[in-house]
C-alpha cells in the first residue's frame, strides 16, 4: 500500500504518518510540503513543493497512491475569509484534480473537524467552507472520507502546531486518563493513533459513512485492531 500524506508537519498527520510506517501492508509513505521534516525512515520519502494551487509538477510521485491523507489546514481565527478558504479548500481542490486523474479508485481522507456544516448553508463561514471541502472529496471519490475529530490527543510526543490547540492539551492532559474512562468519552475524544488507524482501515475495508464523527473514528480504530478473517 502507498500512502501520500499532506500536512504532515503537524500534529494529526504526523500520527498517520506514524501508523502508516509501522504498518506491515505499508510499503511507501510520501509526504508533501514546503519543508522536509525531521523523520527518517526507509519507507519515508519526502517531496518538497511551493505551489499549493497546482500539483501536477509531482504527479509521477503521487501516482499509484492507494490513500491520501489530507491533514493540511489552519484556524480560522484572526485570518481572512479569503486567505482562510484558499488554504482550506483551493488547496484540496488542486490536490484531488490530480490525484483522482491518477488513480480515482484511491481512497482520500480529509480531515475537517467536530462542527463542520455539511449542509454549507449554516451561519458559521468555516464550518460551510470544512463543508464544502468535504462535499467535493466525497463527491470525487468512491473511497472519499471527512474525519470530524473532536479533541485529540497526541499518540507519538507531537504537539499541535497552534498555539490554542497546544496549550488546551497542555491543560487537560492531566486528566485524560480520567476522560478516557468516561463512557460518552468517544463521541468527544480520540488520539492521533486512532485517526492513523481509523485511515488505514478505511483503505482496507471502508466504512458505511463517509462523514465520520469521532465515535466514528473510534470505532474504525477499533476495527483496525482486530485481525483479518482468512
Amino acid at each position: 500500500m502507498k500512502v501520500v500524506v499532506f500536512g504532515g508537519s503537524g500534529l494529526i498527520g504526523d500520527g498517520v504518518i506514524q501508523e502508516s510506517l509501522h504498518a506491515a501492508d505499508v510499503t511507501e509513505v510520501v509526504t508533501v510540503g514546503r519543508s522536509p521534516q525531521s523523520v527518517t525512515h526507509p519507507k519515508l520519502r519526502q517531496v518538497v513543493h511551493s505551489d499549493f494551487l497546482d500539483f501536477t509538477a509531482i504527479s509521477e510521485d503521487l501516482a499509484g497512491a492507494d490513500l491520501c491523507f489530507w491533514a493540511l489546514g489552519v484556524s480560522a481565527v484572526g485570518m481572512s475569509p479569503q486567505d482562510y478558504e484558499r488554504i482550506t479548500y483551493d488547496y484540496t481542490v488542486a490536490a484531488v484534480r490530480v490525484l483522482a486523474t491518477a488513480n480515482p479508485a484511491m481512497t482520500f481522507v480529509y480531515v475537517s473537524g467536530g462542527g463542520t456544516d455539511g449542509t454549507e448553508q449554516g451561519r458559521s463561514r468555516w464550518a460551510r467552507v470544512k463543508g464544502r471541502t468535504e462535499n467535493m472529496v466525497i463527491a470525487a471519490f468512491p473511497g472519499g472520507y471527512a474525519l470530524r475529530p473532536g479533541v485529540v490527543q497526541s499518540s507519538h510526543g507531537k504537539r499541535s502546531r497552534t498555539p490554542m490547540y497546544r496549550w488546551a492539551s497542555i491543560v487537560i492532559a492531566p486528566i485524560v486518563p480520567l476522560l478516557r474512562r468516561l463512557p460518552f468519552a468517544p463521541a468527544f475524544m480520540t488520539s492521533t493513533e486512532q485517526i492513523g488507524q481509523a485511515a488505514l482501515h478505511l483503505t482496507r475495508r471502508g466504512w458505511p459513512r463517509h462523514v465520520l464523527e469521532n465515535r466514528d473514528i473510534v470505532a474504525a480504530a477499533a476495527a483496525a485492531r482486530q485481525p483479518r478473517a482468512r
